[in-house]
């Protein structure tokens, strides 16, 4: 707070974080109020005080909330029964605060006997968790093909996010052919779920997910996709804000990074109830399909389509300025949306479709599934272009055409390095 008095302009520059902030402060008081009224938290006056010099039990309430989870989840009959009784669960918790869950998936039946980094070390020796990471996912891969396991776990370091590997391949006897099931992926299947429990429902996701994801949620599962703003922040006020207007039921607010809230779940951002979603749902199927008619995560989502090449692609802006950064980001948006559109005299480039739902920088569709996206941080000075495509010359290709199109401008070629699309 000091600094940004003492620099009114970084205070200007970050008013949307201090916004996020005190809307996240607002929100961590009105929880603890709930936690209060329910008898979780004990009162800090009166009788029966406890002084904060005494200890709560958070994680014991915590851990029962998401074991009773897991047994609803799975559809036992039997509280006292073992619904994760032959599975082999793989937990990667990447030396982060997540390992808990380890015992949990062990309490219920499942062999965790292959989980790895289970112990909390702020030195994060095996490098920062992030379920993104391809060198965080290749480990669980690997771990998970020794011991042939039915699905790997990935939290992040506060387990807030996760990501899972899943075989490709399952026969009765075996599991094989491991691919990670992340970012749009992972909304396909959470949206698989709530296609069963609540039909015609909204989903909310951020903007940077892919028109097949967009297609498969509305098209083929029948609901409703709000693509909104990056953030998870953002989406979950959307989703909160959908739901309490009575417009639809939002039941899930999730981006791509893993960041997954549910309206179950009291639209908590929470890594380890995404896992207990999709555990539960690897134990009801497990149970209910014969030996030889048991079917992988993935083939449940095997109707979305899905690009071969991603690419992510940073202009960074020569002076470092944000002000420099959003006018140049101005004269970017307005020759690609002339492009799509043959406006200003300019000549339309026959493929692209400009998305005019889009809320964030400018989205553009470029057939066959693919899509371009141009936004600019509101941090640093630097330009982000997200593409998809279904070869890696088609990717090669646009970078080429949106080179020769801004190359053209001398405003944008003195404040910008645009040989990074070159190569």
């Amino acid at each position: 707070l000091n600094v940004f008095l003492a620099k009114p302009s970084i205070f200007c520059e970050h008013l949307e974080t201090i916004a996020v902030f005190w809307q996240m402060t607002d929100l961590a008081i009105l929880e603890a109020r709930g936690l209060h009224d329910t008898g979780i938290i004990p009162p800090s006056s009166g009788p029966a005080a406890v002084m904060c010099s005494e200890r709560v039990h958070f994680m014991k309430h915590y851990i029962q909330t998401l074991q009773d989870a897991i047994i609803r989840e799975s559809s036992v009959e039997d509280d006292s029964s073992l619904p994760l009784a032959g599975l082999r669960i793989v937990l990667n918790a990447g030396n982060g605060s997540g390992s808990f869950f380890n015992n949990l998936l062990q309490k219920l039946g499942a062999d965790v006997s292959s989980s790895f980094n289970l112990n909390p070390d702020g030195t994060f020796p095996d490098g920062v968790p992030n379920p993104e990471n391809n060198k965080m996912i290749e480990k669980t891969l690997r771990a998970c093909e020794e011991c042939k396991a039915d699905i790997g776990i990935m939290f992040d370091t506060d387990a807030d996010r996760c990501g899972f590997v899943v075989p490709r391949t399952v026969t009765p006897t075996s599991s094989s052919d491991y691919e990670a099931l992340n970012k749009n992926r992972l909304i396909a299947l959470l949206s698989v779920i709530f296609s069963n429990t609540s039909p015609g429902s909204t989903i909310v996701t951020d903007s940077t997910t892919s028109e097949g994801l967009s297609d498969f949620i509305t098209n083929n599962l029948g609901l409703v996709h709000n693509r909104y703003l990056r953030g998870y922040a953002n989406v979950i006020g959307k989703a909160k804000e959908i739901t309490e207007s009575g417009e639809a039921i939002a039941e899930m607010a999730i981006e791509t990074s893993g960041h997954c809230a549910m309206r179950e779940n009291g639209y908590l951002d929470d890594g380890t109830y995404t896992a207990v979603k999709v555990i539960g749902l690897l134990s009801r199927i497990s149970r209910s399909s014969n030996a030889d008619d048991r079917v992988s995560l993935l083939d449940l989502i095997s109707d979305m389509k899905e690009m071969e090449v991603e690419k992510e692609v940073r202009l960074n802006v020569l002076d470092g300025s944000i002000q420099t950064t959003t006018q140049v980001f101005g004269h970017i948006a307005n020759i690609v949306e002339d492009a799509c559109t043959g406006g200003n005299g300019s000549e339309k480039v026959t493929e692209w479709e400009l998305d005019s739902e889009n809320l964030e920088g400018v989205r553009v569709r470029t057939g066959n599934g693919g899509f371009f996206m141009l936004r600019r941080s509101l941090h640093d000075p630097v330009i982000s272009i997200m593409v998809e495509g279904t070869s890696p010359h088609d990717v090669q290709t646009f970078f080429e055409r949106l080179y020769n199109l801004l190359q053209r401008n001398k405003e944008i070629t003195g404040a910008v390095e645009l040989s990074v699309l070159q190569n």
